[in-house]
């Protein structure tokens, strides 16, 4: 029995649907909404509070998609406003606007009788605007841009300095100054600036006593002895520590078991001070430059949390990668933090293929740390 569907039916349809599916337009970005989310990342530095947001929200749902300059004025009254901004007091309203203006974000024309409106003449070309014009927004686009970059360095500096913090008040705990104590556990849970983390660090090392090498438990996992010779990583059957002075070599046996210790291919040299001339923007966090790979892996530890990477995340790599091999990871993320959008996910994959593939760490290091730009993504103490 025959179809009742005719056949051509079947076939238009069919390519009706396949064509429509190869000309689905992409969806573009909304100027309105970037540029508001462009002053949401940086409205500490811009002198905003969450009511101001909400109010340039609001502002910004009366303009067109289109963002057409010559559609950036809202004509809105302020009822209509208090309803695209959550039902807020109009007092609140004025309060905001007025801040608003005063951080260069709109410009306002007030009417003789207060209102909102455009004069055109006869030819339906306007003569006087009266409203709330919003072309002083679009026009700082670039500016809020970086703005944002530096708010989102800013945010990584004081991420790195608390972990420091921290670092210090756990290890040294004891010969810390009980008032000095109290300050920066208070620190800890106040919204201090990165200069002024930065001084906190600052008095907390003028103030400990001189003592020898501190002893953690990364160095039972890292071999280290002469703190005064930069050593190698060289990655053959098993992962090496070469002095440049002296011609011994020390291995890790004690790691010998790890997946990390095992890594497949030929890599190139590295000393404690190239890496940390790469890992600029680590180095730039250490309270002691790095002498050994111990303190490179202490480093790496103490930061691991500014970058959003759990306890959790840094022993996990460290049983596919190795001590150094994760260290030098997570240093390489740090200076490539712009770039990677999920640190996280990023380390798991390199432990992934460290204990199915094998990785060249060094490799890996260096080019995370290269392709960094230095003028956009240093991170530096004032």
């Amino acid at each position: 029995m025959s179809s009742p569907v005719q056949r051509h039916v079947r076939r238009t349809n069919s390519s009706y649907l396949t064509d429509r599916s190869n000309v689905t337009p992409v969806k573009t970005e909304d100027a309105r909404w970037s540029l508001l989310d462009l002053v949401r990342r940086c409205r500490k530095p811009l002198g905003l509070r969450d009511r101001d947001i909400a109010v340039l929200r609001g502002l910004l749902s009366f303009v067109p998609q289109s963002a057409d300059p010559n559609s950036l004025v809202v004509f809105a009254s302020n009822r209509a406003l208090i309803e695209r901004c959550d039902g807020i007091d109009e007092r609140t309203l004025r309060r905001r606007l007025t801040n608003l203006k005063a951080n260069g974000l709109l410009a306002r024309k007030s009417s003789p009788n207060g209102k909102r409106y455009r004069v055109q003449d006869e030819c339906a070309e306007s003569k006087l605007t009266y409203g709330i014009d919003l072309a002083p927004l679009f026009a700082i686009r670039s500016h809020l841009i970086a703005l944002a970059e530096e708010c989102s360095r800013e945010e990584i500096r004081c991420k790195a300095l608390r972990s420091v913090i921290r670092d210090i008040l756990y290890h040294r705990a004891e010969t810390i100054q009980p008032a000095l104590h109290d300050l920066a556990c208070r620190s800890l849970r106040r919204s201090l600036s990165s200069d002024q983390l930065a001084g906190l660090i600052q008095e907390l090392q003028e103030n400990l006593p001189q003592t020898g090498a501190e002893q953690s438990s990364v160095a039972d996992a890292v071999t280290v002895s002469d703190r005064q010779n930069d050593r190698h990583i060289q990655k053959s059957k098993k992962e090496k520590y070469e002095s440049e002075v002296a011609p011994e070599k020390v291995s890790t046996a004690s790691r010998s078991s790890d997946p990390g210790s095992t890594v497949m291919g030929q890599t190139n040299d590295i000393t404690v001070s190239e890496c940390m001339a790469l890992a600029k923007n680590a180095a730039s966090f250490a309270s002691v430059a790095a002498k050994d790979w111990g303190d490179v892996v202490r480093l790496s530890d103490t930061l691991a949390p500014a970058v959003g990477l759990a306890k959790t995340d840094v022993e996990s790599a460290r049983k596919a990668m190795g001590a150094l091999g994760s260290a030098l990871a997570i240093l390489g993320i740090i200076e490539a933090f712009d770039r990677i959008r999920q640190p996280r996910a990023y380390l798991q994959a390199l432990a992934n293929q460290a204990a199915s593939e094998g990785v060249d760490f060094v490799r890996m290091f260096r080019s995370l740390t290269n392709c960094s730009a230095p003028s956009a993504r240093r991170i530096t103490i004032a």
